[in-house]
């Protein structure tokens, strides 16, 4: 029997964070840091934050036990006895300790402002210092490859869109976290993406690291999907984007392949044409960037009289169709893959039109009033 090496940190992920949920739960509603209801916000009663908390220590014991195991598992039962040979190097690579750095200082942050509040221009400083800390560690967009031929050589200018891209994750991920379970569905949608990719390109470093996310945040699904127990807060939906954005730097700079940033960005193309809609929208009526409304993806589905849950699994098929997709793209070209791709397609078809989705909308109904840009 042989066990690949990323479902070691899958599993540790899962457990980890479905365990110590709870605990955090507990540790919010004694400290009482709350989200109340009232202004625009939808649920009835105080539902604690910071389970970015769970997410994070979840992430970092998957990482220290999973990412040593640097091949398969394998188990070999005798008549009286199993050995099972694990190939284990203690020795942790300096990009990989960069960034649990860049996690451990992404997640403060958000505490920081969940607890107590920060400026706008703070948070944002935050966010570039956690993002500049895999600098040192040489993880940055140096070389890509040119999909026409060739290389290009990005110099200078890959520290600087390296920092770009992490930010811009981190508040992508921040805004899309609007109703219960979005965010935390997504970003395991995303990494499960990114662990095919990097997985099946041989890259089995990242794959652990993607493996690790996506355990991480399954244990966590059950306690924040609809009706939500615990809330990401900026914790949460920062860390995610901080996560998933390292994750794709990682993979380019082991690979110098532009389909390292390509994959993940098209799996999170909901949160970020949502993102691009609000800046588009609330530019052309000169309203701040970073004010908040009720006219999001999510925003739209509830106002067509969708509940919560199902908003958020209409939003998980068209990620899930992205991500698919983007592994078609991206050379594997797998029929099971395919077919995967084409039901996907038709479940949500069947679902958009079975939940009125392409009926005219119904009366407004009162919108999730979490913060999506920093304030």
């Amino acid at each position: 029997m042989t066990i690949a090496p990323f479902l070691v940190a899958g599993v540790i992920g899962l457990a980890v964070a479905l365990a110590l949920t709870p605990l955090v739960q507990m540790l919010a509603l004694q400290f009482r840091v709350l989200d109340r209801p009232g202004g625009r916000r939808i649920h009835q009663v105080p539902i604690p934050r910071l389970g970015g908390i769970a997410i994070y220590l979840a992430f970092v014991v998957a990482v220290l036990i999973g990412t040593p195991v640097e091949g398969p598992i394998h188990i070999v039962s005798g008549a009286h006895q199993k050995v099972i040979t694990i190939p284990y190097d203690p020795t942790i690579d300096r990009p990989i300790f960069g960034l649990l750095l860049g996690t451990t200082l992404i997640t403060l942050l958000g505490v920081v402002d969940d607890t107590r509040g920060i400026s706008p221009f703070q948070k944002l400083l935050g966010q570039v210092v956690a993002a500049m800390i895999l600098v040192p560690f040489g993880v940055t967009m140096d070389v890509l490859t040119n999909p026409f031929g060739g290389m290009v050589f990005l110099g200078p200018l890959g520290v600087l869109l390296t920092v770009l891209w992490l930010v811009a994750l981190c508040n992508v991920m921040n805004l899309i976290d609007g109703i219960d379970g979005l965010a935390t569905g997504i970003a395991t949608i995303a990494g499960g993406t990114v662990l095919a990719a990097s997985y099946l390109r041989g890259d089995v470093g990242t794959a652990i690291l993607a493996a690790a996310l996506v355990g991480s945040t399954l244990g966590f699904l059950p306690y924040n999907y609809s009706p939500a127990r615990i809330f990401l807060g900026d914790t949460g939906s920062m860390l995610l984007g901080y996560i998933l954005g390292g994750l794709s730097v990682l993979g380019a700079y082991k690979s110098y392949t532009a389909l390292s940033l390509l994959v993940p960005l098209a799996a999170l193309g909901v949160p970020v044409l949502d993102t691009a809609l609000a800046i588009r929208r609330r530019w052309r009526s000169r309203r701040p960037i970073f004010e908040a409304d009720t006219e999001h993806l999510h925003h739209r589905l509830l106002q067509r009289g969708l509940t919560q849950g199902q908003t958020a699994a209409v939003l998980y098929l068209v990620t899930g169709i992205l991500g698919a997709g983007a592994l078609v793209l991206s050379g594997v070209h797998r029929f099971p893959l395919l077919v995967f791709l084409a039901l996907l397609l038709i479940a949500l078809a069947v679902g958009a039109r079975r939940t009125g989705l392409l009926a005219p909308p119904r009366a407004p109904a009162p919108a999730d009033g979490r913060r999506d840009f920093p304030k």
